[in-house]
């Protein structure tokens, strides 16, 4: 009787202990699951379902129309990079990564509210979709280039699609009762005269000065070697998934500063996953992997760039700028056994100095070739863009550019030192205002 009873627990305890030990991950491939993704996973839909709610509570049918152009056009340009681009979530291998879908929802909404309704409503719009993003990078569901790129394709999108709302001196809003409907009417002599400053009114014949650009594209690591600074050095690309196609992207603004002078401000945040079963022994930061045993890495660069830029031929076809700026660098280096128990973990933040130089020809009103590099470098890090890019201007307010370049960056440290090196090509879209 006591043996019979003994080998079943035995056998449940190891089967327990085994499952236990088969599912452990580790912390770089883990769902960070809790109430932040939960709001986050209500707010996609709270945000473009309550800007929908409010239109037609005010009687807006032609706001909600609009709505709904920009809710559709933004979801199937997220989702259909999702199908090109089919790049892998950084919580496992399902490929749908980029662009997020939750943050491209959230910001079709938000959006919709500024543009429509005015400034007024940007700070909780906004606030409220930039929460969204956020949980989805906290959750580990998305990388950062995700969130940015789906957030930038709403706003983009809501910018083409949406007018500001012109209220007419009679209003019908219709409401509930206890009853069923009611329809309320409003007037207000005068009202409908207000006007209020556009965004996409893609027609009109003003200039602008500011823009802001997204590009989107796809990179191809030439190299991306790392060390602790004691230990061989090692290179992410021999690695399983960092040889595959990755994605690129970036944000710009540029602003008018007049006397042939203006801004530009860019944010570049490129992350990498990569699973491999190494065939040597790999030593980083106080860490050992022994070779043969399945190890994730997570490495990610996110740079912001800001350069002061001179026009010196601004009544010519021919384009040369030449500025000076500065760059922000963040680089993250994470490994870790995919069953986890042996994670580690490098950073290095720095601050460069930089000169940048653009020159292209504008071959007629709406077609021009151009021609950029920037140098930055400090004590620590060196970077060097090189790009050219074939530019067509839609309107005065739209213009789109394909866009290929290279990208190398040097960081040298005490304890962690990176040389990364890949192409990039993709397109890009530009709105001014």
């Amino acid at each position: 009787m006591f043996f019979r009873v003994k080998t079943p627990l035995a056998i449940a305890i190891a089967t327990s202990i085994f499952s236990t030990t088969a599912m452990a991950k580790s912390e770089i491939l883990q769902t960070n699951k809790g109430t932040i993704s939960d709001i986050g996973d209500w707010m996609q839909i709270v945000i473009p379902a309550s800007a929908m709610a409010g239109s037609l509570a005010i009687g807006d049918t032609e706001g909600a129309w609009q709505l709904v152009q920009v809710l559709g056009t933004s979801a199937t340009i997220t989702h259909s990079l999702k199908f090109v681009y089919a790049k892998a979530r950084p919580d496992g291998p399902k490929r749908n990564s980029f662009p997020s879908g939750h943050t491209s929802a959230a910001f079709a909404g938000a959006a919709y509210l500024h543009h429509r309704y005015g400034d007024a409503w940007a700070i909780p719009a906004y606030g409220a979709a930039a929460f969204v993003g956020f949980s989805r990078v906290y959750a580990n569901r998305h990388f950062m280039d995700d969130v940015m790129a789906g957030g930038a394709i709403s706003v983009l999108t809501s910018l083409y699609f949406t007018d500001p709302y012109k209220q007419s001196d009679l209003m019908l809003a219709p409401s509930m009762t206890k009853d069923g409907f009611a329809l309320n009417a409003d007037y207000v002599y005068g009202r409908g005269k207000k006007k209020r400053a556009g965004y996409s009114n893609v027609r009109d014949t003003k200039e602008y000065n500011n823009s802001y650009s997204l590009f989107i594209g796809s990179s191809f690591t030439n190299k991306n070697v790392l060390d602790d600074g004691y230990h061989p050095s090692f290179d992410l690309y021999d690695f399983e998934r960092e040889n595959v196609l990755n994605t690129y992207a970036a944000s710009q603004f540029t602003f008018d500063m007049g006397d042939n002078q203006y801004m530009n401000l860019s944010f570049t945040p490129y992350e990498s996953r990569t699973i491999t079963n190494h065939n040597q022994d790999v030593d980083f930061s106080g860490h050992h992997y022994q070779a043969g045993q399945e190890t994730v890495t997570a490495y990610s660069v996110w740079n912001s760039t800001a350069d002061y830029m001179f026009e010196l031929l601004p009544d010519s076809n021919w384009k040369a700028d030449i500025g000076l700026g500065v760059s922000l660098s963040w680089v993250t280096m994470r490994m870790d056994y995919t069953e986890g128990n042996n994670l580690s973990e490098e950073s290095h933040f720095s601050f460069a100095p930089a000169m940048a130089t653009e020159f292209g020809y504008q071959f007629n009103d709406n077609l021009s070739a151009n021609m950029g590099y920037r140098y930055s470098a400090s004590s620590s890090v060196s970077s060097q863009d090189l790009w050219s890019s074939i530019d067509y201007k839609f309107s005065n307010r739209w213009s789109a550019s394909i866009v290929a370049g290279r990208f190398d960056q040097q960081v040298e440290s005490k304890h962690f030192n990176n040389d990364l090196s890949l192409y990039y090509t993709g397109f890009n879209v530009k709105y001014a205002f």
